[in-house]
């Protein structure tokens, strides 16, 4: 009952509008400046429901088998490249570094000496003193005490590159999305520590019923709705290979700047696809007046105007800098309509 009395005093006000316009003099006629409906030609559309995605998201996960130290982040914290997300105790780590670098001086010292003992042996050789199985055996003792310093070297690396994976760093600027483990918890290789993704670094996602591809591969477009509502085309498109069996799509992606589509990953988004042109009769935005859920223009009529209800369709930018609206019904074609409607309704009430 309410919204029924409501709408009463909306087709009120808009008749007492009208009625007021109607009795305006010849002279302030000719002052308003009045342009003519007109049909232009669009290409229709078929309007499907998209979402958007982010383009880099991923799960950071464990690459060693460490007790968490600190978190730095949490859920829906931005993080620069190279910030540092979680610390994972290194204490057992560096105890095998330390290790590791003693075992290199144990080769390292190993491989002097047998260096020195095969050089002495093979002085001694000269003068007969020593057979020759002697000096086979210290040239192999300096091998093996040379493979063992590389050993001990590629057991310092393993260890220095397992240190570096308990500092979780960002691989890239963005938000996180979710965290896995807390403090105190061990965490084990390969285990989920925190999700996130890039932030302005988006794609169009959409499923185009098999009715429809031949259209979008015809044109190699979409029209994709922007954050302002107009509609703005996408041409850098990914069509798949194969239809879904189940639902008998295809799916669509498209990269989308964060100037015309700033809606978060996830978001849903309008996307049509082109079909065949279509006459839509419109008018400049600039005059179409709004009052609630009604949509009115000025018309003129022989020497007076009045103020009349139409249905609106969609905008479009006619060229660079003058937007239209499409008018359903409620006008016909070369009926003129006062430019900016809003302005003449403000300066007839003062």
């Amino acid at each position: 009952m309410k919204i029924r009395h409501l709408f009463t005093l909306a087709i009120s006000l808009l008749s007492s509008l009208t009625a007021s316009s109607a009795i305006a003099s010849s002279a302030q006629t000719q002052e308003i400046e009045f342009v003519a409906a007109k049909r232009i030609q669009l290409d229709s559309k078929v309007v499907l429901n998209g979402h958007v995605e982010a383009i880099n998201e991923s799960t950071v996960s464990a690459q060693v088998n460490a007790k968490v130290k600190k978190i730095y982040v949490d859920v829906d914290d931005q993080v620069a490249v190279g910030k540092v997300l979680i610390e994972l105790d290194d204490t057992e780590l560096k105890a095998q570094l330390a290790k590791a670098n003693a075992s290199l001086k144990v080769a390292q010292a190993n491989e002097a000496q047998a260096k020195s003992e095969f050089k002495r042996l093979k002085g001694l050789a000269a003068d007969s003193f020593v057979s020759q199985n002697d000096i086979t055996k210290a040239s192999s003792a300096v091998d093996v005490a040379s493979a063992n310093i590389s050993l001990a070297k590629a057991q310092i690396s393993e260890v220095k590159q397992q240190l570096s994976y308990t500092t979780i760093i960002a691989p890239y600027s963005g938000v996180v999305t979710a965290r896995h483990i807390e403090v105190g918890e061990t965490a084990n290789f390969g285990q989920a520590l925190l999700t996130g993704f890039a932030l302005n670094q988006n794609r169009l996602i959409v499923h185009v019923p098999n009715s429809l591809i031949k259209d979008v591969e015809t044109t190699k477009t979409l029209l994709a709705q922007t954050s302002n509502g107009s509609w703005k085309t996408l041409s850098n498109l990914t069509i798949a290979p194969n239809l879904d069996t189940q639902t008998h799509t295809i799916l669509v992606r498209a990269n989308i700047n964060k100037d015309d589509f700033n809606q978060r990953p996830g978001s849903f988004i309008k996307v049509a696809v082109k079909t065949d042109p279509r006459s839509a009769l419109v008018v400049p935005i600039s005059a179409v007046f709004n009052q609630g859920d009604l949509s009115a223009v000025y018309v003129k009529l022989d020497e007076t105007y009045a103020l009349r209800q139409v249905l609106l369709g969609e905008k479009f930018m006619a060229d660079k800098n003058n937007q239209v609206i499409e008018i359903l019904s409620g006008l016909s074609v070369r009926e003129q309509v006062a430019a900016n409607g809003a302005k003449l309704l403000s300066s007839e009430s003062e």
